[in-house]
């Protein structure tokens, strides 16, 4: 039986190959130059070869030869030591920073599209929406990549953490071999189950049993709870980060659809810059007024008693009543 998964599993690996001849899992990084159009196309093209993020993920560990273990001493290399406090470099509220909020790169199915227009649609007719961030939910990932507050991220020999301001938002990539929790005894949540490995200085990532959410609010697309993530993790230089990401969803994505994310080290000489604790209850300009039509707004961010009674929103005066 031993024999026989074997060469099932070498017969995967040959069909992967071939399949995968675009790109391979360490070809040097592709900068994001004045060639990135370019560039951008080719790893949408090598996502699209692939039938699921599993496929994908399993395809660059095997020509990693299952990537290289970590140690301590590896630590202060400059591929591992990703201290300091980081901030999303672009995109706003687009998944993929390279276009405007309004816009898409997905190239998503028949449900995916329908599911984007009720939200244009939606924000059409009423100017706003709610969005579950209002009562301090998590993100969720992958819109985990989208949140422009401060960042940490922690390497270790056995786990990376992956850490967002947001809502006390915490990933954590396990990295010392194990599998990913057995099917009967997962369960589908915000940042869902990660396993990953290193090779080269770069970190490769597999999410699964993630629940439902939207790349971000306004009129980026939704993401069922069948949604996979593969990412490559690179430090590219002294004070960046950027990660290739290919999601998977065969309910609202008729392909994979690939971006480069991607953060900036921040100035911190001062050490006054530091991830806060994170609860809609900390002053009142977390406080969250839903209105009249159903959508969420934040009060008016003054710091001044009962600011909610002099915002410029009649909607939101009403809601504070």
């Amino acid at each position: 039986m031993t024999e026989l998964k074997a060469a099932a599993r070498l017969s995967l690996f040959g069909i992967l190959l071939v399949a995968a001849d675009a790109l391979t899992a360490q070809e040097d990084w592709l900068a994001k130059d004045a060639n990135w159009n370019e560039h951008k196309t080719r790893l949408q093209a090598f996502g699209e070869r692939f039938e699921n993020a599993w496929e994908l993920y399993t395809y660059l560990q095997e020509t990693a030869n299952g990537g290289n273990a970590l140690t301590w001493e590896d630590m202060p290399k400059p591929a591992y030591d990703w201290s300091g406090v980081y901030t999303r470099t672009g995109g706003g509220l687009s998944f993929d920073p390279d276009i405007r909020a309004n816009e898409t790169t997905a190239k998503l199915t028949e449900a995916g599209a329908s599911a984007r227009q009720r939200k244009i649609d939606l924000i059409t007719s009423t100017g706003g929406e709610y969005d579950p961030l209002s009562d301090c939910r998590p993100p969720s990932f992958p819109r985990w990549a989208t949140e422009p507050f401060l960042h940490e991220f922690v390497v270790t020999p056995n786990q990376t953490w992956l850490m967002n301001e947001m809502v006390n938002d915490v990933r954590r990539v396990y990295t010392d071999g194990r599998a990913h929790t057995l099917p009967e005894d997962a369960y589908a949540s915000a940042n869902g189950d990660t396993i990953g490995f290193w090779t080269d200085g770069m970190l490769v990532t597999h999410t699964t049993y993630l629940i439902s959410g939207q790349y971000q609010r306004g009129t980026q697309p939704d993401y069922s709870d069948r949604v996979d993530v593969v990412e490559r993790w690179k430090k590219v230089d002294g004070n960046t980060l950027e990660a290739d990401y290919w999601v998977f969803d065969p309910v609202n994505l008729s392909e994979p659809w690939y971006t480069r994310q991607s953060w900036t080290q921040l100035a911190n000489d001062d050490d006054l810059l530091r991830l806060r604790y994170w609860d809609c209850r900390e002053n009142q300009n977390n406080d969250i007024l839903e209105k009249n039509d159903g959508t969420s707004q934040f009060s008016d961010f003054d710091f001044i008693e009962n600011d909610a009674a002099v915002s410029t929103d009649e909607d939101v005066k009403q809601a504070a009543e």
